[in-house]
């Protein structure tokens, strides 16, 4: 069945730099155990990332699948919220949680790790288009599919230099307040499969994330709480295998 709705992906940048292993994994004696490790690092900060995002736009998106680095939500009028302005703040939102997420994460830079003393540069991209798709469910699955679904993924694949920012369709666009569509700019992206596809911009900019009080903690303190907040994802792991 056709449903008509809001799809909508919201993108870690900086991932592909963020576990770049390759090379120490290749080192000899310790080179392998450690990128294994300083993976493990980088796999449970996004994923703790990608939790703050999903709870944040959830119950207003449904989330569909998580995507590496990426959560693909969608809405319909039988799910969530079609409404363009409520995705908008529900966007904020997510962006708002996720900076403030980093800012409580500062305390594992004291690892020493490249994922961990990296994490303060990830940002949050988010995409959004209004279209139809259908929705099968597979086993436990729900699968979602329509050349719609596929432009929202190929708006991730553009031109644009910024690390974060919305990106946001005509079809979306169009169902915003004056407010609201005063917030993007126009532009026009070549977009693989789809040609040149005018689309609706916004930078967001945000600073680099400070946490006084973990600042203020001393490096071996900060340690301490990296060193258990791993060891403590490591376990929750174990017990749900």
């Amino acid at each position: 069945m056709t449903e008509n709705g809001i799809l909508l992906i919201a993108d870690i940048s900086g991932y592909t730099e963020f576990i770049k292993l390759h090379n120490l994994a290749k080192k000899p004696i310790f080179g392998a155990a450690l990128a294994k490790n300083f993976e493990s690092h980088a796999s449970t900060i996004v994923a703790d990332l990608l939790e703050t995002v999903i709870d944040a736009v959830e119950p207003s998106l449904r989330l569909n699948k998580l995507e590496g680095d990426a959560a693909f939500f969608f809405s319909s009028s039988k799910i969530g919220s079609t409404s363009g302005n409520e995705i908008v703040d529900v966007m904020a939102q997510a962006n708002e949680a996720f900076n403030k997420k980093l800012s409580d994460l500062a305390f594992v830079q004291a690892c020493g790790c490249e994922p961990c003393t990296q994490s303060k540069n990830l940002r949050l991209k988010i995409c959004a288009h209004k279209g139809n798709f259908s929705l099968n469910t597979i086993r436990n699955f729900e699968e979602l599919s329509g050349e719609d679904v596929i432009l929202t993924h190929r708006m991730l694949k553009n031109d644009i230099s910024s690390s974060e920012y919305w990106l946001v369709t005509d079809a979306f666009y169009k169902t915003l307040n004056t407010e609201n569509k005063n917030k993007f700019t126009t532009i026009t992206q070549d977009l693989e499969s789809f040609d040149k596809v005018k689309l609706n911009f916004m930078e967001l900019g945000s600073p680099m994330p400070r946490n006084e009080q973990i600042e203020k903690q001393s490096r071996a303190y900060n340690w301490i709480l990296q060193a258990g907040y791993f060891g403590a994802q490591m376990f929750r792991k174990k017990r749900v295998r």
